[in-house]
């Protein structure tokens, strides 16, 4: 045993153990980098491991025997250990290659999985630096603009991949809950003042990456490294997924500056406060002083101003006017955006009350991106209003393929057929909806209108508990009148006449915000002259809720046959 460590000692075995394995893992990962991204077979990365298992022990021999200095002559044993440890080592290697499944990376390597539905979430940020949360969420949406528009991939709405959870944004919930093949994801980080962004593309049948970049982020230049990783990432892609007429379109004219500003009001419009509300739009005011060719920026601030003129209890007409001018613009600067057609048609919808154009505006947005559920979602609810049902549910279930799980596409989908008269599946999409988003108030009020139009009024009721208590002792107007209108419908009269006395003791003539919500608490209270006058006033106030006048499920026969009524829904010319 002596002589064993006294020879080891002398000779250069550690060769092996050391400089072997070194070597062997820098031949791997170069094996694993061209695998990755020229599609070579998977298995070439296994069958490497075999043959460099083989040379590891080929190593050892040479070492144990050649170790020392001088020359020392090939012995027959050790010449028949090579031979036997090479017939292994392709034994091994053949065994392998013959019994394991071909493993191509691939996004269409089987047609049972051909779809190619692309969910892109919200990059993990592992810096400390709170003021570049932006890009954690800018990024990726950028992504799904980009992708959607230059292949043919159903890329999934942000409204979806981005509501996850951060424990469920994983291959096995993005597989089910969204019904998706690929997962784009990835992750910012921070070194110096250097940031990265490394992110991978996984095809979720195979469990593979198909793809991976790491960017370095050097010169504030957001532009340029989007451009990297989309032209990266198009080169995994098949020829047949790319659109025939598309090509990369870049962004160079763009300011990166103003890009910034864009995107960090895009984060902060997402947000749930008038404050945020006014950051984004401070966000997007900024991009387009920098930059007054950014159509993006003008399509930001249009969509915002929409919501505060359905939310808001500044002057419509002068939110709608903004509204117009920055729409406008930016379809002079763009007249291929998409985006900008929807948001025209939303204005042309709630704002001027011009059918024709808003629904011009909307099949307009779908042409030019297919993929735009939003444009599905504001299109399927300007069908049903003009009780186009059919049509729209048609439209309410495209938005759902590509938005499976958010607010937008499920509330649309209930709130179709409730109007509809699709009761039962009006309280199955809410239901779905709700077991997603248990803190969503509107969901448990529309759940309470399908469910009280059943005669189901023990749960309409415990719904209508439910919302109040998310909501406190007030909330709006529109939602106040909504909880009268359950009590009504289900006969529960000390609660109606309880919360319309607390109602009409806060709003009249010379404090109101939302007259539609005044009408209908009038018209609950049996008020039916009051009641018009405020329905009259809702058409000289142009307040965003006037289209609900053509929704019938909510009228009776008396209203709907008064002279008043008829006249007020004639001048809206539904």
């Amino acid at each position: 045993m002596s002589k064993y460590w006294e020879n080891l000692g002398k000779r250069q075995i550690w060769k092996s153990f050391v400089a072997y394995p070194a070597a062997a893992f820098v031949l791997l990962q170069a094996v694993e980098f061209f695998s990755n991204h020229y599609e070579l077979d998977q298995r070439i990365l296994t069958l490497s491991l075999i043959l460099l298992i083989g040379g590891f022990v080929f190593s050892v021999i040479w070492n144990w025997n050649h170790g020392e200095k001088g020359v020392q002559k090939i012995t027959a044993l050790e010449k028949a250990a090579y031979g036997i440890v090479l017939v292994s080592t392709l034994i091994g290697g053949a065994y392998y290659w013959t019994h394991s499944q071909t493993n191509v990376p691939s996004i269409r390597s089987n047609a049972e999985y051909s779809l190619n539905r692309l969910a892109v979430l919200p990059f993990e940020n592992r810096s400390t630096d709170s003021s570049l949360l932006y890009l954690s969420d800018g990024i990726p949406e950028n992504l799904i603009n980009r992708l959607s528009m230059i292949t043919d991939l159903k890329v999934l709405s942000r409204n979806s991949t981005f509501i996850l959870d951060e424990s469920e944004r994983n291959s096995e919930v993005v597989k089910e809950k969204l019904g998706a093949d690929l997962m784009l994801s990835g992750r910012v980080e921070k070194m110096g003042n250097q940031l990265i962004v490394n992110c991978q593309l996984v095809n979720l049948w195979e469990g593979v990456q198909v793809w991976g970049e790491k960017v370095f982020y050097e010169n504030e230049n957001i532009i340029e490294l989007e451009e990297r990783i989309v032209a990266s990432l198009i080169k995994t892609f098949p020829n047949s997924i790319a659109k025939k007429d598309a090509t990369i379109q870049k962004e160079e004219e763009v300011n990166p500056e103003a890009k910034i500003h864009y995107m960090k009001g895009r984060a902060l419009s997402y947000g749930s406060t008038k404050a945020e509300a006014e950051k984004a739009l401070m966000h997007f005011r900024e991009a387009i002083e920098i930059d007054p060719d950014f159509a993006p920026a003008y399509v930001a601030i249009a969509n915002e101003k929409i919501v505060q003129a359905l939310f808001s209890t500044a002057t419509k007409e002068e939110i709608f006017n903004e509204a117009r001018m920055a729409v406008q613009t930016a379809l002079a600067l763009d007249p291929n955006s998409s985006e900008a057609f929807y948001v025209d048609g939303a204005i042309k919808f709630y704002g001027d009350f011009n059918w024709e154009g808003a629904e011009k505006s909307y099949k307009k947005s779908i042409e030019i991106n297919p993929d735009n559920a939003n444009a599905y979602i504001r299109y399927s609810a300007f069908l049903a209003a003009m009780k186009r049902y059919d049509e729209s549910i048609v439209m309410a279930d495209k938005a759902i393929s590509l938005d499976p799980i958010s607010i937008s596409s499920l509330h649309n989908l209930g709130w179709i057929h409730l109007i509809a008269e699709n009761f039962e599946e009006s309280e199955d999409a809410f239901s779905e909806a709700l077991a997603l988003h248990p803190n969503w108030i509107w969901g448990y009020i529309k759940r309470g209108y399908s469910r009280m139009f059943q005669g189901k009024c023990e749960l309409a009721q415990a719904d209508a508990a439910r919302a109040r208590e998310l909501t406190g002792e007030w909330s709006t107007e529109l939602l106040e009148s909504s909880f009268i209108n359950i009590y009504t419908q289900c006969q529960n009269e000390q609660k109606k006449n309880d919360l319309i006395d607390k109602f009409l003791a806060r709003v009249n003539e010379d404090n109101y915000e939302d007259p539609f919500a005044v009408f209908i608490v009038h018209y609950l209270n049996g008020d039916l002259e009051t009641a018009l006058d405020w329905g009259e006033r809702c058409l000289e106030d142009k307040e965003a809720g006037c289209y609900l006048f053509n929704i019938d499920v909510f009228y009776d026969d008396q209203i709907m046959n008064h002279p008043r009524f008829i006249e007020i829904r004639k001048r809206l010319n539904f």
